[in-house]
């Protein structure tokens, strides 16, 4: 039988959420014991269907995240197959699970994981039936591909048993999607809250934004200081291409005076000798990209450092590859311009 105490706890706070809802501004918000990126994470073993492993020491795990209803579209989590929860999911039907694409290739490659149960953590949630899949959501790190078997599962915080609700209700965040500032609508927020009970602690507010920031704090310096040196030394490679390039054309303008006394084109003998000259950077860029594309294999240590690129990443090649090609012409054109400018016979006379 349930408890009143904790029955009206929960019903307080799930009125709570409502009038957070009803706040002109708010698009969703619900509950969630677990805040992507926030270091909150939990594992427990679990078994599928009826095949309880003898000992769960040797069980797989999964990350559990006990959330409202509301919670996916707040957190803009999409749906791949079946169902979300939703306000008809409670301690007095039977107990729903969301499962994440990752946890449904591992463990049914049939691509049919609805229907079937999942018991975790010692039976303390289920048995449940999987009831939808949705995306996997980037917990530990932003670059998580790398976390092996973190299979991530979703239980109804509005199916919580009576007896947890004084535990986790309180200790949950509150998730809300808006398109306002969120400055601007935290005040509102809080008053809502304190309205319910002046009692009630708010603390710890911030964005996904912030959250994702401070998730990177320990890659952040590291990423500054490659991207200095890196920017470094693609500064010192266009310096060097433009002196070098530079030197070459005018080391040649008595060639240039040569072939305007005899009558060349000033725009042909230009084409001529930058297209010369970008012969050899486009064998030298070739050259240089297959020699990063070996080099970077010795950097895999810090693949953990760029998120989002890969050790061979084709924009960086392509952005790169253009800013020394454009130095390049640039430091062909300018001698090649001042030397076809020049009067021949002065340019005959060029030591």
């Amino acid at each position: 039988m349930s408890s009143p105490s904790r029955s009206g706890s929960r019903i307080a706070y799930q009125q709570l959420i409502e009038r957070i809802r009803r706040i002109p501004g708010v698009q969703a918000a619900d509950f969630t014991t677990v805040v992507p990126l926030s270091g909150q994470s939990g594992y427990l073993p679990f078994w599928l269907d009826s095949q309880k492993p003898a000992s769960l020491q040797g069980a797989p795990r999964l990350q559990a995240f006990l959330t409202g209803p509301g919670y996916f579209r707040a957190m803009g989590i999409a749906l791949l197959q079946g169902r979300f929860f939703t306000e008809q999911d409670t301690i007095h039907t039977p107990c729903v699970a969301v499962i994440d694409s990752q946890f449904a290739h591992r463990f049914f490659p049939d691509g049919k994981p609805l229907g079937h149960t999942i018991t975790a953590g010692f039976e303390a949630f289920g048995p449940c039936i999987v009831v939808g899949v949705a995306v996997h959501v980037k917990d530990a790190a932003l670059n998580d591909e790398a976390v092996a078997n973190q299979y991530q599962t979703y239980y109804s915080l509005y199916q919580d048993p009576d007896r947890w609700v004084t535990l986790n209700y309180p200790d949950a965040s509150i998730v809300v999607r808006t398109p306002l500032d969120a400055a601007a609508l935290i005040p509102a927020i809080k008053a809502t809250v304190y309205q319910a009970g002046s009692d009630q602690p708010i603390y710890h507010v911030q964005t996904m934004r912030q959250i994702v920031s401070d998730s990177m704090s320990e890659q952040r310096f590291p990423m500054i200081l490659l991207g200095a040196f890196a920017g470094l030394a693609l500064l010192l490679a266009a310096v060097g291409i433009y002196g070098m390039i530079s030197y070459s054309v005018t080391q040649r303008v008595q060639e240039i005076g040569i072939r305007m006394a005899l009558g060349a084109d000033r725009r042909n003998v230009l084409a001529l000798f930058i297209g010369r000259q970008m012969r050899l950077v486009f064998a030298g860029i070739a050259l240089g990209a297959v020699g990063a594309l070996i080099l970077t294999r010795m950097l895999s240590s810090l693949s953990h450092l760029l998120y989002g690129i890969g050790l061979s990443d084709p924009p960086t090649f392509a952005v790169v590859s253009l800013v020394l090609i454009g130095v390049a012409a640039l430091a062909s054109y300018i001698p090649a311009r001042r030397a076809v400018e020049v009067d021949p016979m002065v340019a005959l006379r060029h030591e």
